[in-house]
């Protein structure tokens, strides 16, 4: 055997060692690859599954909506009597106070029925042979009286409303109880002043049917005066105001919009499978889209027990709901949640959305996801 032959018999062996070392490195790579898709399918097996629990149990105790509406009183601003409007103190989207002045009618057609009703009231009280002078300056006052009643009571009803419901707290409705009392008290002491003032007139005076026609003359007169003001019923905002002056005001006529600000809460509409735990008192997280990365606290004040869905009138037979898939539509309830945070008002507008989350129960797992989701939800405001 020559040298060359020696030579060539070790190098087949090396290729035959090297391509042994392939087919092994191969079959190892091709064993791996199985071994990271399945990892990678349990994994994701495993979150989905760790998701799944979460929406099951989060959903009965710490149930989540993004459906959910801040809410005020809107009030429609009408004039209480007709004319013209001569002046206009308040545009759209403008902040007022309780008491100013939101615009005026023209008052000129009201000061000459107050002068005419005055005279008229002095020309009885001639014709009777007395002065009522005094008698003038009671009812004027008594009027004056009557007219802050009523706007003090109208907003107290609306107080006395959300007491009931719990959004606002006793305390709170206990100071306009108060406020309504004063009023009426001052009424009471005008009408005595009032009652003694006519006394002085004599008998014949009083009861004399000119003078009682001329004073309930004036008595209107000047309520129709005063009431070409328009003012605010409480601190809020003229929302929508499309009018100039120039434009007739009819009385009874929407002429502006306004939204208080003093009092606002949250109309959440959460599925009915989301009510079984939710309860009066239950802590809330509440995201604003009007303040991105901001979480506010909150509190269940209410749960709603109906809603409408009959279209049908009286007498009709009723007409079933067709099915709108393979799976139905979840039914929506109300929840109304107050606001614990004061430092919420400046991003509060009537009919802005928002995210909530209301805690059930004392779940540290699942109230510390939800509140890490809310954080999450909250920065999501900046992007949409």
């Amino acid at each position: 055997m020559t040298n060359d032959e020696h030579s060539i018999e070790p190098q087949q062996h090396e290729d035959a060692d090297k391509e042994l070392a392939d087919t092994a490195k191969s079959e190892s790579s091709e064993k791996q690859k199985p071994d990271l898709a399945n990892r990678l399918t349990r994994i994701i097996l495993v979150i989905a599954a760790l998701y799944f629990i979460w929406y099951v149990a989060g959903d009965r105790l710490t149930p989540i909506t993004d459906q959910a509406r801040v809410r005020g009183f809107v009030i429609p601003i009408v004039p209480e009597v007709s004319g013209r409007i001569s002046r206009i103190h308040v545009g759209g989207d403008k902040p007022v106070e309780k008491g100013e002045v939101l615009f005026e009618i023209d008052p000129r057609d009201y000061e000459l029925a107050v002068e005419k009703a005055e005279a008229a009231l002095e020309q009885a009280g001639q014709d009777v042979g007395a002065s009522t002078a005094n008698v003038d300056s009671a009812l004027a006052i008594l009027e004056k009286a009557k007219a802050n009643l009523k706007t003090i009571q109208e907003n107290a009803d609306r107080i006395f409303a959300l007491e009931k419901q719990g959004i606002i707290s006793t305390a709170q409705a206990d100071e306009t109880r108060g406020t309504v009392t004063q009023a009426e008290l001052e009424i009471a002491n005008a009408q005595a002043a009032y009652e003694q003032a006519k006394q002085q007139l004599g008998a014949t005076g009083q009861d004399n049917p000119a003078i009682q026609t001329a004073l309930t003359q004036l008595s209107d007169a000047r309520l129709d005066l005063q009431r070409t003001k328009v003012v605010a019923p409480n601190d809020g905002v003229v929302s929508y105001a499309k009018v100039n002056v120039g434009y007739y005001a009819a009385a009874g006529a929407k002429i502006m919009t306004f939204i208080s600000t003093e009092i606002a809460w949250i109309e959440a509409s959460y599925r009915e499978n989301n009510l079984g735990n939710i309860k009066e008192g239950d802590e809330v997280d509440i995201a604003l889209d009007s303040a991105p990365g901001k979480v506010f606290k909150g509190q269940v004040k209410s749960v709603g027990y109906g809603v409408s869905f009959d279209k049908t009138q009286p007498g009709e037979l009723s007409t079933p709901e067709k099915p709108k898939g393979w799976m139905r539509d979840p039914q929506r309830f109300i929840v109304v949640i107050s606001f614990k945070d004061e430092g919420v008002r400046g991003y509060l507008r009537e009919g802005g959305q928002a995210d909530v989350i209301t805690y059930t129960g004392d779940n540290f797992v699942l109230n510390s996801i939800g509140k890490l989701y809310m954080r999450l939800v909250s920065f999501m405001s900046y992007v949409y």
